[in-house]
């Protein structure tokens, strides 16, 4: 079966593979301090001393700030780990949704209210201000988002990953291998919300073209809930063996300017338009804000 989007992952996040990477960004961000340091030793030269405590400062200086960017780096993949391990995946409407006017590396912050709900989580309701990716800003026109829930403390994460394929905006396509027959359940929050929880909980990851024939106890109940959905008319059948015939597509409605901003978002990842052609798109999509 084709699951598009990155999804989860089950390898546990370490502290220093977060660390180490940021450190020597930091130290590369911060260079002068070690240059200053190694022209010390090179210098033969009492009137540079400066530069023995300027470079060692400003080394120490690189090292705290990239020590406090990895722990807090590492705090959410920690976070977003254990809630994959142990959480339950639910549903958060979208209540409403008010622009904060801050964007943060291009991408903008925004103001939810959000009803959260699913199977073992109590419904309760929550506030929630964080950056939405420029391609994932589609997803707030569905008003459905896909949560990593603590079902005790209530702490919860957006996965916007799954998000994409509970709002309809990335496929979801599966093949039967003992018949031959596929199933297109795009869209089918009900049906991808039971697939997405058998998945999670026999910790497979989503992304690409998922083989569960490794995997019989997912493969089967998957196939179930796909057979159930796609033969019950809810999807559409695209087999070989016949069956039932798909239903007219409905009529195209306008894009949102959101969506087409995702749009262009993912034609610009996928290397579809130069840098000078997408901020040409992206100046008239917001023009007509």
């Amino acid at each position: 079966m084709s699951l598009f989007g990155h999804g989860s992952t089950d390898t546990e996040p370490g502290f220093l593979r977060t660390f180490v990477p940021i450190l020597l960004f930091t130290l590369l961000c911060g260079i002068v301090g070690p240059i200053f340091l190694v022209a010390y030793y090179i210098i033969d030269d009492p009137t540079v001393g400066w530069m023995f405590y300027t470079g060692l400062g400003i080394t120490i200086l690189d090292v705290v700030i990239a020590f406090f960017v990895a722990r807090f780096t590492y705090q959410g993949k920690r976070r977003r780990f254990e809630l994959e391990q142990t959480g339950r995946l639910g549903v958060a409407d979208v209540v409403s949704v008010e622009q904060t006017n801050v964007q943060v590396n291009d991408q903008p912050m925004m103001k939810l209210k959000l009803r959260i709900h699913g199977d073992g989580i109590a419904p309760f309701e929550a506030d929630k201000r964080l950056v939405v990716p420029m391609m994932h800003l589609a997803a707030l026109n569905s008003r459905r988002l896909a949560v990593l829930v603590d079902p005790y403390s209530g702490e919860f994460e957006i996965d916007w990953e799954r998000t994409a394929l509970l709002s309809g905006y990335a496929p979801a396509k599966f093949t039967d291998t003992d018949t031959g027959r596929e199933f297109d359940l795009s869209g089918q929050s009900e049906a991808l919300m039971e697939i997405m929880t058998v998945l999670k909980n026999n910790n497979v990851p989503l992304g690409g073209a998922v083989d569960l024939r490794s995997n019989p106890v997912a493969r089967q109940q998957v196939m179930d809930i796909v057979r159930r959905f796609g033969e019950s008319g809810a999807g559409i059948d695209l087999g070989k063996s016949g069956g039932f015939a798909p239903p007219p597509p409905p009529a195209a409605a306008p894009r949102s300017p959101s969506q087409r901003l995702a749009e262009l978002e993912t034609l610009r990842g996928a290397g579809n338009i130069s840098d000078p052609e997408y901020q040409a798109v992206r100046n008239r999509i917001l023009d007509d804000l």
